[in-house]
């Protein structure tokens, strides 16, 4: 068996602390490999460089200034390399591991989006510490087989951080050269990615369905071994990968094509498309009916089996009208297959949003107290504590899931928001953003949380670097990415980059204004763009329709009195802004919900030219008393 090694990838200016990093590694019997030739290239370097990034254990690339500095660069060949091997990798198997070696941060680091899906360690001046050592021997010596969500929290933890004071395990499954990506049938490639990938103990499992096994000594169908691994991608799910779930549909849509009247093959089939909706990988209603589609076909083949019957109650989940009756077969699923994780945590679920919270506690609490980690059902929990309003319990269940799965977005999404628009505590929220993952980032929502913690903190930088990776045009809600940078460049001081900005979201509000006429949303947008680039003259006719809009809807709704409240406090009709603020403080509290209310008040900007106003200042004590 090869002995695991380290691969060290670093910028020419970092060759000295990449040799004292290799060296400390030597010293404790580490084999590291490191390219210490200064002329790099050529047909020979460049075989021996692949054949290294194929056959090593962990790729560690440093990152620095001197990184950051080149665009271009062998390096970063070598990085692209190493990003192509991870993705033949299942999820949650560790194999880039990025180390900081000065001050470089990564939410604003030139590197490949895939290095911000893993924690980074900090090994400041490349100094290689007796922590640091000891964590990536831990790396290496784990057995070969996929760690389960609380040993890749604990692997990933930087260098220094406070463990569980469990063992950490963590392993790297060996995977081909990305030739055999569409060179090869479906088979052949779920043959060569499980090669040797052993089975995880079920005890140790964070999401382990009920399989319905064949005898002993039965042959398993070439149709139920791609079924068999398909589910292996898959059933991780909140943990696994869009990418895992793309090739679990391919490996699933040859097991029904190899054997159409297996009910296996169609069941996980349907459970499959009932993730991707779920998961927002493929919410599409092609997708939903395809999952009706394939749990029919498994039931007509085997109606009797419990994987054929789950499906089919998942399937019914995702219809308002049938969604009633998915509770009714999902109970009773629950109740037959009472280890089945999934099928507890599924239900649950159905009831959580159909907003009976009490009852699917009831799930997910069974859920979770089986053998093993669970934190998507912790996750879950959590949801519905916070629905309930038990919040110190939902918060207690957001860290205990976090603290096994960093990387559940949502969780991360969603522990900000309470931190912040709940507890209304910035220096926690600023606290909790220090320590998510740098995939966060990557996705425009919590781009745009980060954004507005960093705004409410009056830090115009890092709300410019927390939405480098979002895109340009962000979901509706939070509008152009360019509306957002010009707010910042504004608090920065920087007027022309502010206004450039401003110019470019009008654009892309105009763009979608053309197909979306009446959109209230793109107007609100295109009425604050006005103002700040000015226009003063274009901005006031939609402020009158939009407030004329805000006057005939719903009372209970406020979210439109408070957009015309921060559009005449902009315009400098500060009466009329405090006006508006009063109607909607009388509508939040009547609803109890003054939270979101008071921090953005508290801290927004836009309201800084009202602050010291008697009446604001009333609007604010009274809401803060009502905390």
């Amino acid at each position: 068996m090869p002995t695991p090694a380290i691969f060290l990838s670093y910028a020419r200016d970092d060759a000295a602390a990449a040799r004292r990093i290799a060296e400390a590694l030597r010293s404790s019997g580490v084999e590291v490999w490191f390219d210490e030739n200064e002329l790099r290239g050529g047909d020979t370097w460049d075989a021996k460089i692949r054949k290294q990034i194929d056959e090593c254990t962990l790729f560690v690339p440093l990152i620095s200034q001197h990184t950051e500095a080149r665009a271009k660069g062998y390096f970063r060949l070598e990085w692209k390399l190493a990003v192509d091997q991870s993705q033949m990798m299942a999820a949650g198997v560790p194999f880039i591991a990025p180390v900081a070696i000065d001050d470089t941060r990564e939410g604003g680091a030139v590197v490949p989006p895939e290095f911000l899906r893993v924690q980074w360690m900090r090994l400041p001046g490349a100094l290689p510490t007796p922590e640091f050592v000891a964590q990536m021997k831990r790396l290496l010596d784990a057995p070969k087989v996929a760690p389960v969500a609380s040993d890749v929290a604990r692997c990933s933890r930087p260098v220094g951080s406070t463990d569980t004071g469990r063992e950490t395990r963590a392993t790297k499954t060996r995977g081909p050269t990305t030739a055999w990506i569409g060179a090869v049938v479906v088979i052949g490639i779920a043959a060569t990615y499980f090669s040797n990938r052993k089975p995880e103990p079920a005890a140790r499992r964070s999401a382990p369905p009920t399989v319905e096994k064949s005898a002993a000594s039965a042959p398993v169908s070439a149709a139920r071994q791609l079924v068999a691994k398909a589910r292996a991608l898959y059933e991780p799910w909140d943990l696994a990968r869009p990418e895992d779930f793309a090739l679990a549909e391919k490996l699933l849509k040859q097991a029904v094509d190899l054997d159409p009247a297996d009910a296996e093959a169609w069941a996980a089939y349907a459970i499959l498309s009932c993730g991707m909706s779920g998961l927002r990988h493929d919410s599409s209603a092609e997708r939903i009916a395809a999952a009706r589609t394939q749990a029919e076909n498994a039931i007509k083949f085997s109606p009797d089996s419990d994987q054929a019957r789950f499906a089919r109650a998942f399937s019914l989940r995702f219809n308002s009208s049938t969604r009633d009756e998915a509770i009714r077969l999902l109970r009773g699923e629950a109740g037959r297959q009472p280890t089945n994780r999934l099928v507890l945590r599924v239900t649950g679920s159905a009831l959580r949003m159909s907003g009976q919270h009490a009852q699917a506690l009831v799930y997910y609490d069974k859920a979770v107290a089986l053998p093993g980690s669970d934190p998507v059902s912790q996750h879950n929990r959590a949801q519905s504590l916070f629905a309930l309003g038990r919040f110190d319990e939902a918060e207690v269940a957001w860290d205990e899931s976090l603290a096994l799965a960093p990387q559940i977005m949502d969780a991360q999404r969603e522990k900000l928001n309470f931190l912040l628009d709940v507890r209304g505590d910035l220096a926690r929220a600023q606290a909790h953003l220090a320590k998510v993952p740098p995939a966060f980032f990557l996705d425009d929502r919590g781009a745009v949380i980060a954004y507005y913690v960093a705004l409410y903190a009056r830090d115009p930088g890092k709300c410019l670097e927390y939405l480098r990776h979002a895109k340009d045009s962000l979901a509706d809600g939070y509008g152009p990415k360019a509306a957002l940078t010009a707010d910042a460049h504004r608090l920065a001081g920087n007027a022309e980059a502010a206004r450039t900005d401003f110019k470019a979201a009008l654009r892309v509000v105009d763009d979608r204004l053309a197909s979306e006429p009446n959109n209230g949303r793109l107007l609100l947008n295109r009425a604050v763009i006005l103002i700040a680039l000015g226009d003063r003259a274009a901005a006031e006719p939609l402020v009158r329709e939009i407030r004329q809009r805000a006057n005939t809807v719903d009372s209970a709704d406020s979210r439109g009195v408070m957009s015309v409240a921060q559009l005449l406090a902009q315009l400098g009709e500060h009466e009329g802004a405090l006006a508006a603020l009063e109607s909607v403080r009388q509508v939040e509290f009547s609803k109890g919900s003054l939270s979101t209310f008071r921090v953005f008040l508290r801290y927004h900007p836009v309201w800084d030219p009202l602050r010291g106003n008697p009446r604001f200042e009333a609007l604010l004590k009274a809401a803060e008393q009502k905390k």
